[in-house]
């Protein structure tokens, strides 16, 4: 489970931001045993959800995690994600002394592990480190300056002893523990490749002719259900969402010379001018559905993968496409102890103020990003403003201006004749 995720010197972000899923202990109007895992000593969120204004860093922040994800999971294999990601703080007249700061804070087996590491100019590792649990407290595992590299051998003996000398400069030295099958490093590093599910961004995503081919790609784990004989599994999800069908079925269709793709195949039935069904038609997702119809079936699979297996789910404007009510059921899907048995998380940014009621979120699970007149994003919680009443209006406020991070609106355009 994430416990906190912090940056600091990357794109919009300039001094150190944390995202906490670390319940508060106010009151809640929703039932909070719903919203809440509880170990021997604290409480987590399962959800939470980021707001703010256009450009405001929202989707910077998810950029963030997916670096910090993307290095964890391939620096061992590739120097192309620090060359390509590293991306520091550009507005600032006194340079950092890192290009870029990311940590984690996790909790495996009931057990919390710290993971973090800065970047230098270089493209290089600047520093790393691992801290995790003792007898009592918290205690360092490895340290790291370079390629100087101090190990606790009472705690990471896993660290000890390996050809150093074959760690590039671009590497995380947790990600080369894990070639050797270091269990604690491998533990840490496959929730955080495997378990958190970041859904592709819009912008990353390729146009026009390409981009059936990244559709294809983005929905396999869904493919994946149905080619495994899990169909009813997904037809149950569709009508979740309001959209009945009576078959679902894929069709490999080649889309250029050795490139294969599944088609899928959604059946529905044709009903008479009585009303009484007279047969069925076959419909194609991509060319017949809507975008919203399109983006929920893609979903179905990662949030299915993840109610079974734990981990968190990220979406960046999970609301576009999303009609609010769908919107809101998916929330309360991750908040369904029969469903979400092993307690996913969710983040998610959205514009959507139908989320911000007491009925369905607490006040610690809303985060805001606001730009600062420098031009920098801050990033604060709900729950650390005060005179909020757990019961209150959220999004009546929140757009009321009482929260911040609105959108700062001029008026040139009402000011001119634009009519001519």
């Amino acid at each position: 489970m994430v416990i906190e995720f912090s940056l600091a010197n990357f794109r919009s972000f300039h001094v150190q931001q944390t995202l906490s899923f670390r319940a508060t202990g106010l009151t809640s109007e929703v039932d909070s045993k719903n919203l809440i895992v509880q170990d021997d000593r604290n409480k987590f969120l399962k959800i939470v959800g980021i707001y703010g204004a256009n450009a405001s860093g929202k989707s910077n922040l998810i950029k963030g995690l997916s670096f910090f994800q993307d290095m964890v999971d391939g620096s061992l294999e590739s120097d192309d994600v620090l060359l390509f990601g590293i991306n520091p703080y550009k507005l600032a007249s006194e340079k950092e002394n890192n290009s870029g700061y990311f940590q984690m804070v996790l909790s495996l087996d009931d057990k919390k592990f710290r993971y973090g590491f800065t970047l230098d100019s270089r493209s290089a590792i600047q520093t790393e480190w691992l801290f995790g649990p003792a007898q009592k407290n918290e205690t360092f595992y490895f340290k790291r300056r370079g390629n100087e590299i101090e190990i606790n051998q009472e705690f990471f003996k896993e660290g000890d002893g390996l050809p150093k000398d074959k760690l590039r400069k671009d590497t995380l030295f947790l990600t080369f523990c894990t070639s050797y099958d270091g269990p604690t490093s491998k533990k840490i590093r496959d929730f955080i490749s495997d378990k958190i599910l970041i859904e592709p961004s819009k912008a990353s995503r390729p146009q026009r002719s390409l981009r059936f081919i990244t559709r294809g790609r983005n929905r396999e784990t869904t493919d994946r259900l149905i080619n495994n004989g899990n169909k009813e599994v997904v037809l149950g999800w569709l009508r979740e969402a309001g959209l009945t069908y009576t078959d679902v079925s894929l069709e490999d269709v080649e889309v250029m010379k050795n490139l294969t793709i599944n088609r899928v195949r959604l059946q529905k039935s044709v009903y008479d001018q009585k009303g009484e069904q007279s047969g069925s038609i076959q419909m194609d997702l991509d060319s017949d559905e809507s975008e919203g119809t399109q983006k929920f079936y893609s979903y179905i699979g990662d949030l299915y993968e993840r109610f079974q297996t734990g981990g968190m789910f990220v979406s960046d404007e999970i609301d576009s496409n999303f009609h609010p009510s769908l919107l809101r059921r998916l929330i309360c899907l991750f908040q369904d102890v029969a469903v979400n048995k092993l307690n996913a998380q969710l983040l998610f940014t959205s514009h959507d103020t139908s989320l911000m009621s007491p009925d369905y979120m607490r006040r610690d699970q809303f985060y805001f990003t606001e730009k600062t007149v420098y031009d920098e994003t801050r990033l604060y919680s709900l729950a650390d403003l005060r005179g909020i009443r757990n019961n209150a209006d959220f999004a009546r406020q929140y757009l009321g201006g009482f929260y911040g991070a609105l959108p700062q609106l001029g008026n040139y355009l009402s000011d001119k004749d634009i009519t001519n």
